[in-house]
């Protein structure tokens, strides 16, 4: 089974590169099953089915049984297929009955990834990271992690190539670069020019941490490599040695600079091009299919550790004294509700009191009944005020449970901008296709607005007055996950927010946590008193329009002009 990003893709594969290729095969073409010659989805040939699916389809995806599976392009394709699961999972699920294997290629897109040099073999190699966008490289990294590596033509030593190896003058036009660039060996300093490509490709092996080629002689037909268990091996030129702890999944990492069919020239060239644009699509292009390289676009987002630095001392559960109002994010994934409660006091100052993961399949009634105790539970006796949930997924479930606790928990959907941080509306309508006076309530959120006011609270430091608070006992994983989106401005002005981490969820949580307590008003809350008056609150009420006392609970000043 063959697996692309898109329909369209896989058609085009199907129907020009394979169908081609059948027919100037004499032993598959005469193989084809009758009436298969012009199938798109699948073909039979000497009775051995070849399908094709694409990412978009769940179905496609979970029909038929295969012997392999071949995953392509796979930083191309989403997360979850029709909330059915990941593409790699569906896939290795198709080879349960053959005990077969997936093979999954592609050029990896967005992260940040550094080199260490090994202890002892003293290679350099890409270190683990946690800072992913692209799920092809947290695959490699589950792997055995084999890089190409070449032999330097003047020092013999082997290294692997990688785009901060690519030479050119300084101050070069681009024309220069393309004439002048060379491959520099990190040994010796050496400059070989592109007429040397061809003799360390055909010299090259794949070596992963805790291996060393040891350094090549010119009349050698093969590599002598060393294992961590000290012993040498001989190893055929173009292959690897497996390593001794090694698990079923093997990996490999080939740097676009070893391509036979583009020169240095032209990565540089390409690269140059793409800096001088100040586009940072075409930058990322040229890193990724250039040199096979992660784009890191990190942009505006904080240092994790910048999170963990806005921890207070108490502890979670504990409610501190100046809290006035409480409020509860909730983001709905397949198998789990990921919620976050923060309190809230005068000036908006925060603090996160509890965060955690429901586990159960949202599509089922008992993980909502789980949810719904929150509404009973109570801080030093001060109850949850308000909880907003994401409806982007399993919006149906989302909008029973809240019909069914209408005070008190709300719909959300985010937009990339909107003309106000957040505003209200309602779903259902009358018989004469209105908009119904009393039916629920979505709210729409800006989520640039929000998510930027959570990355700048955390910018301005532990130290600041009315700040953005953690309780002592916040986990790493959850300060990740608040910086696992970064704030990218394109050069046409508008903002896109890139997953620089596998899970955002609690971003979701707290924007959604920041949206709910606007909606409760709580910049209008004063440091003297926790409750307002309810004489106060009455006059408040008064000086409203109809309009305005149509929405659920307070609204803060901009809310509704």
């Amino acid at each position: 089974m063959y697996i692309g990003p898109t329909r369209k893709n896989v058609e085009s594969i199907s129907s020009d590169r394979v169908a081609k290729m059948i027919r100037n095969t004499r032993s598959l073409y005469d193989g084809l099953a009758k009436g298969q010659k012009d199938k798109i989805v699948e073909k039979f040939i000497n009775g051995v089915r070849l399908g094709f699916g694409w990412a978009g389809s769940a179905t496609e995806l979970a029909s038929h049984p295969a012997a392999k599976v071949f995953v392509d392009e796979r930083d191309r394709m989403g997360g979850d297929v029709d909330g059915e699961g990941d593409v790699n999972t569906l896939a290795d699920a198709r080879t349960a009955t053959y005990d077969g294997c997936v093979i999954t290629t592609s050029t990896p897109l967005s992260g940040h990834v550094e080199t260490e040099t090994h202890p002892v073999t003293k290679m350099e190699h890409w270190r683990m990271s946690d800072d992913l966008a692209s799920p092809t490289w947290a695959l490699w990294q589950e792997g055995s992690r084999h890089e190409w590596a070449w032999p330097c033509p003047s020092c013999h030593e082997y290294f692997t190539p990688r785009f901060k190896h690519l030479n050119w003058p300084d101050k070069s036009t681009v024309n220069e670069a393309f004439k002048k660039a060379k491959m520099a060996c990190p040994h010796c300093g050496e400059l070989h020019s592109n007429r040397k490509k061809e003799w360390m490709n055909a010299r090259g092996v794949f070596v992963a941490p805790g291996q060393k080629v040891l350094p090549h002689a010119p009349d050698d037909t093969n590599a002598t490599m060393v294992n961590d268990d000290g012993i040498e091996h001989t190893v055929m030129y173009g292959s690897y040695m497996p390593l001794s702890d090694e698990g079923p999944d093997i990996s490999f990492w080939v740097s676009g600079l070893c391509s036979p069919w583009r020169s240095y020239g032209h990565r540089a060239r390409t690269f140059l091009k793409a800096v001088q644009s100040g586009e940072p699509g075409r930058i990322q292009a040229a890193i990724n299919t250039g040199f096979g390289e992660l784009y890191n676009t990190a942009g505006d987002a904080p240092d994790w550790r910048s999170v963990e630095s806005q921890k207070m001392d108490y502890g979670a559960g504990e409610l501190p004294e100046a809290a006035q109002r409480i409020t509860m994010g909730v983001d709905v994934q397949k198998n789990r509700l990921v919620y976050s409660i923060r309190a809230w006091g005068y000036r908006k100052e925060s603090w996160k009191i509890e965060s955690g993961e429901l586990f159960g399949d949202t599509d089922k009634q008992n993980v909502w009944d789980d949810l719904a105790k929150f509404r009973e539970k109570h801080y030093s006796d001060m109850p949850i005020h308000r909880c907003f949930i994401d409806s982007g997924y399993r919006a149906e479930f989302v909008y029973a449970f809240c019909r069914k606790h209408q005070t008190w928990a709300f719909p959300t959907k985010g937009h990339d901008s909107q003309d106000k941080p957040i505003k209200a509306a309602r779903i259902d309508v009358t018989l004469a296709g209105k908009s119904s006076p009393v039916g629920l309530q979505l709210w729409h959120l800006d989520s640039d607005y929000y998510k930027s006011w959570i990355h700048t609270r955390v910018e301005w430091g532990p130290e600041i007055e009315y700040g953005w608070h953690l309780d002592r006992d916040t986990t790493e994983d959850y300060c990740k996950q608040i910086v696992a989106e970064g704030r990218t401005v394109k050069p046409s002005g508008k903002v896109v927010w890139i997953k620089l981490r596998k899970d955002n969820h609690f971003l979701d949580c707290e924007q959604l946590n920041t949206a709910c307590a606007d909606s409760l008003n709580v910049d209008q809350l004063s440091e003297k008193q926790k409750v307002e008056p309810r004489e106060e609150k009455q006059k408040i009420v008064a000086k409203r329009t109809r309009k305005q006392n149509n929405f659920l609970g307070d609204t803060s000043n901009w809310l509704n002009r």
